[in-house]
């Protein structure tokens, strides 16, 4: 009987202190496809023909590792656009190197870099899947 007490008086503890707890939702900046994004939800544009954009940057020692992987809703949906690597200098962000996207149904474009020591880089992808436009940015990487 004690132990069935400590346990209820537990769950309730649990609701009360977690009841309290606010949840809140944070993406990486890819995502700047979010609009509205409040206590407990978060909007994004819906799409007709945009199935998913996923754009990261990763780094061994100095060589820059940057993708993207487009996937269009239909298979014959046509996917264009151009993947931008980015470095942060005196405030701002500016392009070092672009490739070209170009493909049907789904995309992934990985490319190398050698990227300077100390230096911040992103990849920003503007894409065009259908006729729907998009702009995507990763996290950023520091050498």
């Amino acid at each position: 009987m004690k132990l069935k007490k400590i346990g209820v008086m537990t769950m309730m503890f649990s609701l009360i202190v977690g009841g309290s707890i606010h949840n809140k939702a944070y993406t990486m900046e890819q995502k700047e496809r979010i609009l509205v994004s409040n206590n407990y939800s978060i909007i994004s544009p819906y799409w007709t023909n945009i199935g998913d954009i996923t754009v990261d940057i990763y780094a061994e020692k100095t060589t820059l590792y940057p993708e993207v992987y487009i996937k269009a809703k239909s298979s014959s949906g046509t996917i264009n656009g151009t993947m931008y690597l980015e470095k942060y200098a005196s405030g701002g962000w500016t392009s070092v190197t672009s490739w070209s996207i170009s493909g049907t149904g789904s995309v992934l474009l990985s490319k190398t870099y050698q990227g300077t020591t100390g230096a911040k880089y992103r990849v920003r992808v503007v894409v065009t899947v259908g006729g729907e436009r998009d702009e995507v940015t990763s996290g950023t990487c520091t050498l």
